[in-house]
C-alpha cells in the first residue's frame, strides 16, 4: 500500500529528475494536503474507490503501474496536459468519464485499450 509520504517523496524524485517542475509539484503537494471535496475533481464516496490504477503492458514484455490517489487526479491531468500533450477537450473529457464512474460507485476496471497492431495493452481501474 503507498502511503503519502511515498506519494510525496515520489512527487519530489520527480522534480529532481526534472520530469516535474518545482511549481506543479507544489501543486500537487498541496493537493495531498487538502481534504477531498465535491469541487477538487473527482473524489470517492463513502467506501468507494480511493485510487486510480493505470497499467500499461507492452508487447516486448516492458511494464508500467500508475497508482494515483483520487484525489489528485484533476492535478495530475493538468501537469499531462502540461508535459504530455494532452489537450483541453480531452481532459474534460476523461474528468467526465471517471466523475460518472465514480458516482455511479463503479470500481474495477474501466477502461482497457489494446492495439491490435503491437500488441501493447492500457487498462485503468477504480479502486
Amino acid at each position: 500500500m503507498t502511503t503519502l509520504t511515498d506519494e510525496r517523496l515520489r512527487i519530489l524524485k520527480m522534480v529532481e529528475e526534472g520530469k516535474l517542475s518545482p511549481e506543479d509539484a507544489a501543486r500537487l503537494l498541496e493537493a495531498l494536503k487538502a481534504p477531498e471535496t465535491p469541487s477538487s475533481g473527482p473524489s470517492r464516496t463513502e467506501g468507494g474507490p480511493r485510487w486510480l490504477r493505470i497499467r500499461v503492458e507492452e508487447e516486448d514484455g516492458t511494464k508500467v503501474n500508475v497508482n494515483l490517489p483520487l484525489r489528485l487526479v484533476k492535478v495530475a491531468l493538468k501537469v499531462a496536459q502540461r508535459y504530455g500533450g494532452l489537450d483541453d477537450e480531452a481532459t474534460e473529457e476523461i474528468l467526465a468519464a471517471l466523475e460518472e464512474a465514480i458516482a455511479e460507485g463503479e470500481s474495477g476496471r474501466i477502461v482497457e485499450v489494446v492495439d491490435e497492431e503491437d500488441g501493447d495493452r492500457v487498462e485503468i481501474y477504480l479502486e
